[in-house]
């Protein structure tokens, strides 16, 4: 189930550079193994999808590194088989328009408007991701973008995919351009084979994500192997564990840091690091 390798050798031939990969360790690995054998709470009433929502809110709030405010400025939360599933049923509902050098999955649908600060279209809605994958933290001009599309009158729906294994993240959700949130599990807990996370949002019309919730039609495995690995691991695991390992290689490797543990930036583009941290933690034994 991973797709994150140990690196053979301490080399910056290593590095990825075409496709980053979130960071997976064996601690991660074990409870993969423990979901395949069967050891886990076997929940399989109704319950679990409100145990799930309410302790990975619960979860994402109580991060030492991160200060995510305004959750609950928001009147639903619904489960999403992860930020795919959430993007996908924005783009069900009409035009949308993103942010150039952001998450290249729109670039493969090829369905949006690609535009610049400062050049959004009135009334489009935008999808931005938190962190933005260019430079592995919150967009450097996410208040100036804030700012322009409550002007505009553009719904702003926040990507937060790889939020989970970021770090010195500072951010109010309450802001009135922004009208829904969605999270995943997939890159913090690396649950990418188990896709499972949260949508918040501000309007009560229905759409495809809210049916499948209010009529209990999301899988109830994925919801029991989400609450195994929240309950397991905290929350910022992956800083916690392997954040030292981390600003090493960058040092080493002369590298600048960013807020997500499995990237770096060298020459100011995106590198992935995972296969080198994963190297150093097996040579500690």
């Amino acid at each position: 189930m991973n797709r994150n390798p140990i690196a053979e050798s301490y080399d910056l031939k290593w590095l990825e550079v075409e496709r980053p990969q979130p960071l997976a360790d064996q601690k991660i690995e074990q409870l993969q193994q423990d979901v395949l054998n069967g050891k886990i709470d076997r929940d399989i009433t109704d319950q679990v999808y409100e145990n799930f929502k309410h302790e990975t809110e619960q979860w994402l709030l109580s991060s030492p590194f991160n200060t995510f405010t305004g959750l609950d400025s928001f009147v639903r939360k619904d489960i999403i088989i992860g930020c795919t599933q959430f993007i996908d049923n924005l783009y069900m509902q009409g035009p949308v328009q993103v942010l150039h050098d952001d998450y290249r999955y729109h670039q493969r649908l090829g369905y949006a408007y690609f535009k610049d600060v400062g050049s959004l279209i009135p009334d489009i809605p935008l999808i931005i991701a938190m962190r933005f994958p260019k430079v592995g933290a919150p967009h450097q001009d996410m208040e100036e973008i804030l700012n322009e599309c409550l002007v505009k009158k553009i719904a702003v729906h926040i990507d937060g995919a790889w939020i989970s294994c970021c770090r010195d993240i500072t951010f109010d959700f309450s802001h009135d351009a922004i009208r829904s949130v969605g999270i995943s599990l997939s890159k913090g807990l690396g649950l990418g084979w188990n896709r499972i996370g949260l949508r918040w949002t501000k309007d009560t019309k229905s759409d495809s994500i809210t049916i499948m919730n209010d009529f209990h039609m999301n899988l109830r495995a994925p919801a029991m192997i989400g609450l195994h690995f929240v309950r397991t691991l905290p929350a910022d695991y992956l800083w916690f564990t392997h954040g030292e390992s981390y600003y090493k290689v960058c040092r080493d490797f002369e590298l600048t840091p960013t807020r997500s543990i499995h990237l770096a930036l060298r020459n100011n583009q995106p590198v992935g690091v995972s296969p080198l941290i994963r190297y150093l933690e097996n040579a500690k034994g």
